[in-house]
């Protein structure tokens, strides 16, 4: 038997089917979320009081995010919402935790907590017992000792309640990793002991055995976040929870616990660069990842707090979203746990931005073309924390390379071994040592026909026969001057002085004043064959003199050593400095990522820009002979023009970030 079924009513059905949200993602395949925290302060007598259902269901329609991080506890250690397993703010108007549920899965839309972990003040306070000890012998009033009672009787039941009470999505733990500090509690100690059998405690980072006690701390921390993590899935599997920055540039080493992805949350100033680093630490690690950009600019001190205006957000999420991550952007809640409405015009246009670049962008690989080996060696040995992250030199390396247009991935040891033969060059940076295996592994990369470049006054000194130094002598603090694509500038920063064999090609050399009539005979950039392979070396520490004292004339001395090598290139962009290449695949696509860096994001003295220039007439030179080339977002088809084995297309204008989608 038919029904005929009113042509008005299969008309409303229809539009309450296009209406309904999308089915609720797991965090692994969310690509655009927002975060708001709070770090409640135990005074708050009104929470909840002006958040309400209609405020939270037209932010969510308006932005539309994957997903949302909400305040649950801070740093303080004061839960905003009534939870019975810690200790919460004095009184509440409503529960704002069951609101934002409520809400947010009638959107479908994601949940997760802003949770902080081993910075808890609270618990320090009432419990002193279980704070860590300072190597004064002092108590620690923000963090908790690893060998307290505090996972077992605050985080992990905490975290059960949340799961099995307001059926959130995951947790986001804030203050772990980078907030750990070397515990000398008497349990602390006496591990310590039973561990190494040393009956001395060092202290400081000139003791003897300094950076094993380091070292045993991130044992400590990885045996800690461990717990907790495997707690909460085997209470509910289901649950999605991350460790704020572990394994990232903070914890360069093999992912060792069951978290579900990695995050971590951009420092405000500079985002732009330093999202192109973060991004770049987190994107080989195997796990589902994103990268948080501040809503606002602010240091802690006397900087006042400034909102960015969305051409900031939207060039930091251009960084991140173009190495395949997902992005998520932050502003604080109100003291009540509301949100400021004029937050959702302005994630909105972000939103926009980046959902229109999302199926060029997320999740795509990287295409092996230039490795940076982060060297996880020298970091640990030379840090003065546990997990203090990478600073200066490295990020500077990194941003020199980008600067000349490299596609650069940023890839620790466990990445880089056995995989070297697909990389048509490898740049060491800065440092002291290197693992034997890599060492040897890297040797032997060379001499089968690889491509090396070495950075600095050690890192030549670990390679110095296959370098072809004679000799060499370490001069730290010295002031020099080089040159490169006919300008010299100056630097001050270590260099090798060094002699090399009749075999070893100098590049440049160094220069006593700013004159070139004023030549030293020694060697700035040196480049040698060896075996199948090529190898060359940039003798003082070109990324601290980058990061420090920031000149064109660094960035082109690499470029000029680069070129020396000839390694095989499968893009090449020309026009200008002022754009960051990430060469990737997706779904069986050849993807080309653009990044207009120019703009005040360097200057710390601009908390705030909302004009970036546009770049134009920019060159791209693709290795073969595509069937076409589109400009994405917009599908624009580009004229193409082949010679000499290449295809070259120019991109007439970039506003802020492009994608080049190759059909080969």
């Amino acid at each position: 038997m038919r029904i005929a079924i009113p042509t008005i009513l299969i008309a409303a059905i229809c539009l309450q089917a296009a209406a309904q949200p999308p089915a609720k993602l797991r965090r692994s395949d969310c690509f655009f979320g927002v975060h708001f925290d709070l770090h409640a302060s135990e005074d708050i007598t009104d929470a909840g009081r002006t958040l309400t259902d209609p405020m939270i269901d037209s932010f969510l329609r308006k932005v539309r995010p994957d997903f949302i991080q909400v305040d649950c506890k801070g740093h303080p250690g004061i839960s905003s919402y009534p939870t019975r397993a810690g200790y919460h703010v004095k009184g509440f108007e409503k529960d704002p935790l069951r609101l934002w549920r409520e809400v947010t899965e009638r959107n479908r839309v994601g949940l997760y907590m802003h949770y902080s972990g081993v910075w808890d003040d609270k618990v320090c306070k009432q419990h002193p017992q279980w704070a860590m000890v300072k190597p004064s012998g002092e108590r620690n009033t923000q963090k908790v000792s690893f060998f307290s009672p505090y996972l077992d009787s605050i985080l992990i039941p905490q975290l059960k309640e949340l799961s099995g009470t307001y059926h959130v999505d995951g947790a986001w733990i804030d203050g772990d990793c980078w907030a750990v500090e070397t515990d000398y509690s008497e349990a602390a100690i006496a591990e310590w002991r039973r561990r190494t059998g040393y009956s001395e405690v060092p202290r400081k980072k000139d003791d003897p055995h300094y950076a094993e006690y380091l070292e045993y701390t991130r044992e400590l921390f990885r045996a800690y976040m461990g717990k907790y993590v495997d707690a909460i899935h085997a209470f509910d599997p289901k649950f999605q929870i991350t460790s704020n920055w572990s394994y990232s540039s903070h914890m360069p080493e093999p992912v060792r616990n069951n978290v579900d992805f990695l995050s971590g949350d951009v420092t405000p100033q500079d985002g732009v660069y330093r999202s192109a680093f973060e991004a770049r630490a987190m994107a080989p690690q195997g796990k589902p990842w994103d990268l948080m950009s501040w809503g606002f600019s602010w240091n802690g001190a006397k900087m006042p707090m400034s909102n960015k205006s969305a051409v900031q957000l939207k060039q930091e999420a251009a960084q991140v979203i173009a190495m395949g991550g997902g992005i998520q952007v932050y502003y604080t809640q109100n003291r009540d746990l509301s949100i400021k409405p004029w937050v959702a015009e302005a994630l909105s246009d972000i939103g926009a931005f980046c959902r229109q670049r999302q199926a060029f962008c997320h999740k795509a690989r990287a295409i092996p073309q230039v490795a940076l080996l982060f060297p996880a060696k020298t970091y640990r040995s030379q840090a003065s924390s546990p997990f203090p992250g990478a600073h200066g030199k490295l990020p500077a390396t990194l941003y020199a390379l980008l600067d000349n247009q490299l596609p650069v991935e940023l890839l620790m040891e466990h990445h880089l071994q056995g995989r070297m033969r697909d990389y048509p060059l490898i740049v060491v940076p800065e440092c002291s040592a290197l693992e034997p295996a890599m060492l040897d592994e890297l040797k032997a990369y060379v001499r089968d026909g690889g491509r090396l470049l070495l950075i600095g006054s050690e890192t030549a000194g670990l390679f110095a026969g296959e370098l072809g130094l004679r000799s060499h002598r370490r001069v730290e603090d010295r002031l020099a001057f080089v040159s490169a694509a006919g300008r010299l500038g100056g630097i001050r920063t270590s260099i090798l002085e060094a002699s090399t064999t009749s075999d070893a090609r100098t590049l440049s050399t160094f220069f006593k004043t700013n004159d070139y009539a004023d030549a030293d005979s020694l060697p700035a950039t040196i480049v040698r064959n060896l075996g199948k392979g090529r190898i060359a070396t940039v003798l003082f520490d070109a990324g601290s003199a980058y990061a420090e004292y920031k000149t064109p004339v660094i960035r082109d001395l690499l470029a000029e050593a680069v070129a020396a090598l000839a390694p095989e290139r499968r893009v090449e962009v020309s026009g200008t400095h002022l754009v960051h290449v990430a060469l990737n695949t997706l779904k069986g696509r050849t993807l080309v990522n653009l990044v207009n860096v120019a703009g005040e994001h360097t200057n710390r003295n601009a908390i705030g820009y909302d004009q970036l220039p546009p770049l134009t007439d920019i060159r791209v030179n693709i290795q073969g002979r595509p069937k076409k080339v589109l400009l994405q977002p917009g599908a624009k088809e580009l004229p193409l023009s082949y010679k000499d084995g290449k295809t070259s297309v120019t991109v007439p204008k970039l506003e802020i970030h492009s994608i080049l989608e190759v059909f080969e």
